[in-house]
């Protein structure tokens, strides 16, 4: 099976579709629309900034339902743009970014050579804080 890795603001994931859900799950979340999953990311960043840290299956699920709504998609950037954990303030940014320039990434990750800076110049094309 090829990987699927997907970049969620600052960490690469690595999802196997087999483990993420099962056919019925994956009916029942065909109804849900790109607005309506994205909006769940606003609140899980509006709650915590770094959810995709402490809260990596969480994360990894958002992740696994953005690449059902949009598989070309397999970036996503949310960031609490006024800092006030309000849902209205926190900003959506998605990507489609080269499969093998993203496994270079999640491989740099696992040892430990990747970091917010490299990623947010290098995708998300802003400074890290």
């Amino acid at each position: 099976m090829i990987a699927l890795h997907f970049l969620l603001n600052d960490v690469v994931f690595d999802l196997d579709p087999s483990r993420m859900m099962h056919p019925l799950d994956a009916q029942r979340f065909e109804a849900l629309s790109i607005d309506y999953i994205a909006q769940l990311g606003k609140e899980m960043f509006a709650e915590n900034p770094q959810a995709h840290r402490y809260n990596p299956e969480r994360a990894r699920r958002l992740c696994y339902l953005l690449h059902l709504k949009m598989p070309h998609v397999n970036a996503a950037q949310f960031l609490d743009h006024g800092g006030r954990g309000q849902v209205a303030e926190v900003l959506a940014d998605f990507k489609a970014l080269n499969e093998m320039a993203l496994g270079m990434m999640y491989q740099q990750q696992v040892a430990g050579q990747l970091d917010a800076a490299k990623v947010d110049g290098a995708v998300w094309h802003r400074h890290a804080a």
